[in-house]
């Protein structure tokens, strides 16, 4: 892997897309359980006093840059990261078409009802040849549901996968993902947030243009301004936290 960068705690890794998704052919190939995980502000914020998605980001095959806060707080550091990789416009478009290329096999694991389903049938229209394993979205409560758990385990094992995408939302999808990824056995695990919602159109997507210059959280608080207020507050949060990490060191932070 390329040069890293380690913020807040949490090694971030320095790769484009195209060797983002070159990695998970690598895991594909190798056919040991791994997990992928994009990082931004509000998530590493959040880590600072949720040690079990501290670890969850610490223990991951691949981190991620995801949000422009991310760009920053590596700068700061002496850092420039080659390219921010996104869920949204990176893992699961790039990872699709690298399955479909090479017959691997693709599931699709939460957002709300029948959101999983329409997305998959969105993507497969896309790629004809994409193999869909499956898809399914569990009960909301499922990280301490252990019924509902199992049954999501049971489901993905026997479509058995190359890869699994997981939309649970921050900090549910990390901790579900880390809990259980030896059970679920398959070799690439991605959580992705809200992606499938904006494949399905139940979420708007921020413009191609916007994430490029890397204002897709300015456009989502101004579409979910009571949804999305706290997160971007987080961002500023996260560059302070940063500043301090860089000057002081990791000691003078939450712990």
């Amino acid at each position: 892997m390329k040069e890293t960068v380690t913020l807040l705690g949490v090694t971030i890794h320095n790769v484009t897309s195209a060797q983002a998704i070159q990695a998970i052919d690598d895991f594909v190939s190798s056919r040991e359980p791994r997990k992928i995980i994009v990082a931004n502000a509000a998530k590493l914020v959040k880590a600072q006093k949720d040690s079990e998605l501290l670890q969850a980001l610490r223990t991951s095959s691949l981190v991620t840059a995801d949000g422009i806060s991310i760009v920053i707080g590596a700068r700061i550091f002496g850092v420039r990261l080659l390219e921010r990789v996104t869920g949204s416009e990176h893992f699961v478009p790039f990872a699709c078409e690298l399955a479909a290329r090479k017959g691997y096999s693709v599931f699709f694991l939460g957002a709300g009802p029948g959101v999983a389903e329409k997305a998959a049938l969105i993507l497969k229209q896309k790629w004809p040849s994409l193999k869909v394993a499956g898809a399914h979205s569990p009960a909301y409560n499922i990280l301490g549901d252990g019924a509902e758990t199992e049954r999501s385990i049971r489901i993905v094992k026997e479509a058995s996968p190359d890869i699994l995408f997981v939309a649970l939302g921050t900090p549910k999808q990390e901790k579900w993902i880390s809990r259980n990824l030896e059970k679920l056995g398959v070799p690439v695990t991605i959580g992705v947030g809200a992606t499938l919602d904006f494949i399905a159109g139940v979420v708007a997507r921020p413009p191609a243009w916007v994430h490029r210059i890397g204002f897709a959280w300015f456009y989502r608080l101004v579409h979910d301004p009571a949804h999305l207020w706290r997160r971007n507050l987080e961002g500023i949060v996260f560059l302070w936290l940063v500043l301090k990490e860089r000057f002081l060191g990791r000691a003078n932070l939450p712990q």
